[in-house]
């Protein structure tokens, strides 16, 4: 099963690169990002263009 994992560059929770290096641990068919300069809260309000081809993209190669 393929995963994108959005990981938030400015989560107050955890260093979103260092999610991005444990996912990366776990063998599976999977991509990971972070956008930056925004929050879980804001990403689809703050990054829509970004998100929504990133999004497709991953989609597409399903």
């Amino acid at each position: 099963m393929p995963v994108l994992l959005l990981v938030a560059a400015n989560s107050r929770t955890h260093d979103a690169h260092e999610v991005v290096d444990r996912a990366g641990a776990v063998p599976a068919r999977g991509e990971t990002a972070v956008p930056p300069d925004v929050s879980y809260h804001a990403l689809p309000q703050s990054a829509p263009d970004g998100l929504a081809r990133r999004l497709t993209a991953f989609l597409s190669g399903c």
